[in-house]
């Protein structure tokens, strides 16, 4: 699971149970752990060395193959891939897979305001780089949430 999936599921659980009154203590540990992936992610602390290795390799190798039509149906077939393994409930691989995707398309307006500040987030770990400070990606969040809640 990528850091900003972490810091996500962090953050949806502390809302989820704090809308059902649960335990306030868990809610700020919740938060309080999904303030500390955030930290350790901002300062660069992402993940181990040999992780670090895994994910350049891949990126080289993807950005060294040549601007060609299989070169794009590969992308074609990956990106369809990771849309499977989404709508098979396993965002985890799917994550890891369009890790490596470049230039992977912004999700249309169907989708829920959950699911693209998901995907803001997956976009913003292969960039490596948050788009915002911690404290408005988690208010972006509460936002999200707030606006499923009141569709259901």
């Amino acid at each position: 699971m990528t850091p900003r999936s972490r810091i996500h599921m962090l953050t949806v659980a502390a809302a989820r149970l704090e809308q059902e009154c649960a335990n306030p203590k868990l809610i700020a540990d919740l938060r309080e752990a999904a303030k500390h992936e955030a930290e350790a992610y901002a300062e660069g602390r992402r993940h181990s060395l040999d992780e670090e290795k895994r994910i350049e390799r891949q990126r080289t190798l993807m950005q060294m193959l040549p601007d060609t039509r299989a070169v794009d149906q590969l992308k074609a077939a990956m990106l369809q891939r990771a849309y499977d393994l989404m709508w098979d409930g396993n965002p985890g691989a799917c994550d890891a897979l369009a890790e490596f995707l470049p230039d992977c398309p912004e999700p249309s307006a169907n989708r829920s305001a959950s699911y693209r500040h998901g995907f803001a987030n997956g976009r913003d770990d292969r960039r490596g780089k948050p788009r915002d400070t911690y404290e408005n990606i988690c208010r972006q969040a509460e936002e999200a949430m707030m606006r499923r809640a009141d569709l259901a």
